[in-house]
C-alpha cells in the first residue's frame, strides 16, 4: 500500500464512521478522465454540516492535522477546510457539497473507478467528467478565468471524453452556473 492509499484509506474511514456521503474531485478526477497530471493535494465533495465537519475534524486528530473550529467556520462560510495526513503528509481539501450549486448532484452521480492510485484495489467514488467539467468551469470562472492548468484541465476532459458526455446536462447546469460561455469557448 503506497503513502497516498494509506492516507485516503484513513480519511474515508473517518467519513464512512459519520455516514458522510462523498466524491473525490479536483485534478486527480479530470487526471481520470482527461489528462494525467500531478497534483500534490486530492479535493472531495463531502455531503456536510459544519457540525459534522467540526465532528471530522476532531475524530481524525489521530492521523490529519486539522482545525475542528476552523473546519466548522469554513463549511459555515461555503468554503473547503483542509485536512493534512500527518505521515503520509498529503493533504486534503474538503469542500462541502454546498460549494457548488450542483453539489448534491455531484455526489449522486459519482462514479466508482476501480484501480486508482487513491485505492488499487478498491472503486472509489469520483465525480462524473460532466461534473468535473462543470466543478472546473465554476472555479475557473472564481479564479479570474486566469488558470491556465484549470483551462488545460478542461481541454483535456473535453478531448478525452466529448462523445460521452451528457450534453444537455452540461447546458442546463452550465446556464445555471453562469458559465455557458466558458462551456462553449471549450466546445469550439
Amino acid at each position: 500500500m503506497t503513502q497516498l492509499e494509506r492516507a485516503f484509506l484513513d480519511l474515508t474511514r473517518y467519513l464512512n464512521k459519520l455516514n458522510l456521503s462523498y466524491v473525490v474531485g479536483g485534478s486527480f478526477a479530470s487526471s481520470t478522465f482527461g489528462i494525467p497530471r500531478s497534483t500534490l493535494d486530492v479535493d472531495l465533495v463531502v455531503d456536510l454540516s459544519s457540525d459534522q465537519a467540526f465532528q471530522l475534524a476532531t475524530l481524525a486528530t489521530a492521523d490529519f492535522a486539522a482545525d475542528p473550529e476552523y473546519a466548522r467556520q469554513s463549511v459555515a462560510a461555503n468554503r473547503s477546510f483542509n485536512m493534512l495526513h500527518m505521515t503520509a503528509v498529503y493533504k486534503f481539501d474538503i469542500f462541502p457539497a454546498t460549494f457548488f450549486l450542483h453539489g448534491a448532484q455531484q455526489i449522486s452521480r459519482r462514479i466508482l473507478v476501480e484501480g486508482t492510485a487513491l485505492a488499487h484495489s478498491e472503486r472509489v467514488p469520483i465525480l462524473s467528467p460532466e461534473d468535473v467539467l462543470l466543478s472546473k468551469l465554476a472555479l475557473y470562472r472564481l479564479g479570474g478565468e486566469s488558470s491556465e492548468r484549470q483551462w488545460s484541465d478542461l481541454q483535456g476532459i473535453w478531448q478525452m471524453q466529448q462523445s460521452n458526455l451528457d450534453h444537455s446536462y452540461l447546458q442546463s447546469w452550465a446556464q445555471k452556473m453562469n458559465t455557458t460561455d466558458l462551456l462553449e469557448r471549450l466546445a469550439s
